[in-house]
């Protein structure tokens, strides 16, 4: 049972689940701030406040403790430092949730019935308020159009379909295996006892898998249903096309969504930070190089776009939306270069119209992945359009599924994580340093990173675009000109 997913859009029951650690304190602390200023109430109107605080204060005592998961519609909200989010709250009805770190954004659960959308349009107009928007569903692109994979290939022919020949990949390996980068995979999970994945996962120092269940609120990513689940083993085939593309790579599954292949942007964007900073400290560097989501939404969300751009450090010292001290933290790590690409895709509906948030929303340092076939062309099911630089191949892709074996698929969630793998080969490569077996991780921008792929690609036939070619991309040679027939 999806415990995580608190969408009233999916129609969805949600149950209890436990406050994320660091969430709770901060809640708490905010409970006891709402219950002592109730405590200095006089009369008149002064009394009225201060009650309205205390029953606000109340409610998020009860979410930090009991943390009990209503079903009901959802608002995220970032308020300026100073802001009183109880006071915020309470004007609805509604509970804080959970905080976002320590940083002034939260999520509102409303009251059952309320509409979400017109709460949110109210707030965002409120002094105080910086943003304000729904908790919007994000689903990866093969749930949307409703194709799942079909049992086919082995070991042999995941390695020697056409996919790696396109992008060169032997080639590239004598040169990177992507050795020694993280690349985090926000999917339905993964099956971590699959071949493909055999010294390939990263491990803390006790040895446990370093990955986390946003879903189910636990350390346990495992992939969860059947093959009659629309998004069951999506997670398992798309990593598995990461250790294809980067073998040398140690991958970091979060479980971001459901059976279903559906979750929300909230659980997206803890994720993120997560990822780029598992243990919350931003002194060690133990977070995520590369990240890949196979995934997205149709409509923007503010709160994705903030979250890709801390993961990736892509946010300047000016932008007065991160003056808080609560992105302190943020700030420290990018302050040491620990920073993540983020690639996604692209979507499926083969239109040149439709957007894919949150890769549109044209944060630096983060592409949307287009998917080509065999032939060298855009795939039908592939969007397309100005805001997508990158494609890769995404028809008739062999890749791990669930059980130990082997799976067809076809996607713009294909393309994605071979791009991802290919970003693991360019941080892998041997840097100039006179350091032996020195490497390139940390030396790169996220965006810089990004236009590597970009100016080491070579043309897809027939429309704008660039496909990776991962030998080109980890040496100072152009890409061979593409055969078009």
């Amino acid at each position: 049972m999806n415990t995580r997913l608190r969408n009233a859009e999916l129609g969805r029951p949600v149950k209890a689940a436990p406050t994320a650690p660091r969430h709770r304190a901060r809640l708490a602390a905010l409970a006891l701030a709402a219950l002592l200023t109730a405590c200095g109430g006089g009369g008149g109107a002064g009394a009225g406040a201060d009650a309205g605080s205390a029953a606000a204060g109340s409610q998020i005592a009860k979410a930090a403790s009991a943390a009990v998961r209503a079903p009901g519609p959802a608002v995220l909200v970032q308020v300026s430092t100073g802001a009183d989010i109880v006071a915020l709250a309470g004007a609805w009805g509604a509970t804080v949730a959970e905080q976002f770190g320590r940083r002034p954004i939260y999520r509102l659960q409303l009251p059952t019935g309320a509409n979400a959308d017109t709460v949110a349009a109210a707030l965002a107009t409120t002094p105080g308020v910086v943003f304000a928007e729904p908790d919007i569903p994000n689903e990866t692109p093969e749930t949307t159009r409703n194709t799942v994979w079909v049992i086919g290939g082995d070991s042999g022919t995941y390695a020697t379909q056409w996919a790696p020949q396109t992008l060169r990949l032997a080639d590239a390996h004598t040169r990177s295996t992507g050795a020694g980068v993280r690349v985090a995979v926000l999917d339905t999970g993964i099956d971590a006892a699959h071949p493909a994945f055999a010294g390939r996962l990263a491990r803390r120092a006790d040895g446990s898998l370093l990955g986390r269940d946003f879903v189910d609120d636990d350390d346990n990513p495992a992939e969860e249903g059947s093959r009659s689940d629309t998004g069951y083993g999506h997670g398992t085939h798309v990593a598995g096309l990461v250790a294809l593309a980067a073998p040398g790579a140690m991958l970091m599954p979060l479980r971001v969504l459901d059976r279903g292949g559906r979750g929300n942007a909230w659980v997206l964007a803890e994720a993120l930070a997560w990822a780029v900073d598992p243990d919350a400290n931003p002194a060690t560097d133990d977070g995520a190089h590369v990240i890949n989501m196979s995934l997205g939404s149709t409509r923007p969300t503010r709160l994705l776009a903030v979250a890709v751009a801390l993961a990736n450090c892509e946010f300047g010292e000016d932008d007065d939306e991160y003056d808080d001290a609560g992105f302190d933290d943020d700030r420290a790590r990018c302050a040491q270069g620990r920073s993540a690409a983020v690639i996604s895709a692209a979507g499926n509906a083969g239109s040149a119209d439709e957007r894919i948030y949150p890769a549109a929303e044209n944060v630096p340092g983060t592409r949307a992945v287009a998917g080509t076939t065999q032939a060298q062309r855009l795939a039908a099911f592939s969007n397309s359009g100005g805001w997508i630089q990158l494609a890769a191949p995404g028809e008739l892709i062999v890749s791990a599924v669930p059980g130990g074996g082997y799976g067809t698929w076809s996607g713009t969630s294909m393309a994605a994580p071979l791009a991802a793998g290919t970003a693991a080969l360019v941080l892998g490569t041997p840097s100039p340093s006179p350091v032996p077996g020195a490497t390139a991780l940390r030396q790169w921008r996220a965006e810089d990173l990004m236009k590597r792929l970009e100016d080491r690609s070579k043309p897809v036939c027939g429309a704008a675009l660039r496909q990776i070619d991962a030998a080109a991309a980890v040496t100072d040679t152009a890409a061979p000109e593409t055969a078009c027939r």
